[in-house]
């Protein structure tokens, strides 16, 4: 099975953002948009695993967050990287809570370092541009005013299921971060 754990978006953001991105979605559509019940923060790609290895992944992230306080999300801007293909994003501010599960995710798994860890959502993919399309996209990306927030109190090991060309992402397990101290 195919699994990744993130962070999946809340309905209200998930549909705000569907809203943010109508008139560019009907402008480009031929990208590859992610679904509205799609949008999620990946924070582990974990790929094809065997039963074993998700028994370690799980007991891995439950030993991550044991200790981990509920945090907000914000957005901050929208953009795009070059791969093999063009992939559209929603960036989010830097959370140490976040990018300490992450991080400990990876120690206690072996993972080898890829690239850092940026929180992101993606929202489409496509092939390469022109060189004037790409800078004319980004230009577009920039002027996208997307205002998420939102509270984090649970993460989620997903299992990416392709149905046809489009994935179906089902939640397989849950875990909870500790509710803030209050004083």
């Amino acid at each position: 099975m195919r699994l990744f754990l993130a962070i999946d978006l809340p309905k209200a953001s998930k549909k705000l953002l569907e809203e943010k991105l109508f008139d560019l979605k009907k402008e480009y559509a031929d990208f590859k948009w992610v679904r509205e019940e799609n949008y999620h923060i990946t924070l582990t790609f974990f790929g094809e695993v065997e039963k074993e290895k998700k028994d370690k992944i799980i007991k891995a992230v439950e030993l991550a967050v044991y200790d981990i306080e509920s945090f907000h999300l914000y957005s901050q801007d929208a953009g795009l990287f070059l791969n093999d293909k063009v992939v559209l994003y929603i960036n989010f501010r830097r959370e140490k809570r976040l990018e300490l599960i992450v991080d400990r995710i990876k120690s206690r798994l072996n993972l080898v370092e890829g690239k850092k860890f940026t929180s992101h959502s993606t929202i489409a993919r496509t092939k390469i541009p022109s060189k004037q399309q790409y800078l004319h996209l980004k230009k577009k990306l920039q002027r996208l005013d997307v205002n998420l927030d939102f509270n984090v109190s649970r993460i989620y090991l997903f299992q990416s299921i392709l149905e046809g060309k489009r994935p179906v992402y089902k939640k397989i397990v849950s875990f909870k971060l500790l509710m803030p101290h209050q004083s």
